[in-house]
């Protein structure tokens, strides 16, 4: 897990717990993230230790076997870390700007998709959201600094580990991100419960970045304003809405089922 007091945007955070950081050294391996301290307790039973030296030295990342006290100043969270931490560089997070810039040339003719999470400030919304849309073949997760949770441990976990995997694009708000893409083409769709277009009968566009509101307040008002389009998932009577999460790995996988049926050669990569 990471630690919840992480400055929001920061690349560089702390890991801990024996699952999630064994997971960011096999991300590290698929060129994700960089570790770039491994630090374990001395009372871990011996084939503990043995095991996290030797997937430390397999990404050549500092090593070192100190005391509970020591490994809680690297976790901030000595009562949940399990006497194992870490220090990560998340390699895949950039701005706006930096993202916009890497869509020209011979990028510019593959589709881009994004997903954005508006008022969602429950850490394993945040996580599961990710997950969805990373499986669905998304591009790119558009992250605010702001109205919603950093990079933590109950993202990492909800997130299976693919929130480590992810390129995220930061902002200050998602209405300052979302308008900053609409500078490079991309069209801003939001999903609505009382929007009339449907996720079943909608046109995918070339680059695009779908909005996911909370359960409760839905999408900002300042968000709102800047959609391109509205759509909503149908629903069976009695039934107001979907957990924000559920709704948008239902949308995640609508899109890429049109995007596939437009262009068959496209792929979930």
């Amino acid at each position: 897990m990471t630690d919840n007091r992480a400055w929001r945007g920061t690349t560089t955070i702390s890991l801990y717990g024996r699952r999630a950081v064994l997971e960011s050294i096999i991300a590290q391996r698929e060129g994700a993230l960089t570790v770039e301290l491994v630090r374990i307790a001395q009372s871990l039973p011996q084939n503990i230790q043995r095991e996290f030296q030797d997937a430390a030295a397999s990404v050549e990342a500092a090593f070192e076997v100190t005391s509970l006290h020591e490994v809680g100043m690297l976790s901030h969270d000595p009562r949940n870390d399990q006497g194992v931490a870490a220090r990560i560089h998340l390699d895949r997070v950039m701005t706006v700007d930096a993202f916009a810039e890497g869509l020209t040339g011979t990028r510019a003719a593959h589709p881009t998709r994004m997903i954005a999470a508006d008022s969602i400030t429950n850490p394993q919304n945040i996580g599961m959201i990710v997950r969805a849309a990373l499986g669905a073949g998304f591009d790119a997760i558009l992250w605010p600094r702001h109205g919603c949770p950093w990079v933590n441990g109950l993202v990492v976990k909800a997130s299976a580990g693919t929130v480590l995997r992810a390129t995220i694009v930061t902002c200050d708000t998602i209405a300052e991100g979302v308008s900053a893409l609409q500078g490079s083409g991309f069209k801003v769709i939001g999903l609505d419960a009382s929007a009339s277009g449907s996720i079943w009968s909608i046109a995918v566009p070339h680059r695009a970045v779908y909005v996911v509101g909370s359960e409760l307040e839905g999408i900002a008002a300042d968000v709102q304003a800047v959609l391109d389009e509205m759509i909503s998932i149908p629903m069976a009577p009695g039934v107001e809405s979907l957990n924000a999460a559920t709704a948008a790995a239902v949308l995640c996988f609508a899109v890429m089922r049109e995007a596939q049926a437009v262009s068959p050669d496209a792929k979930i990569s």
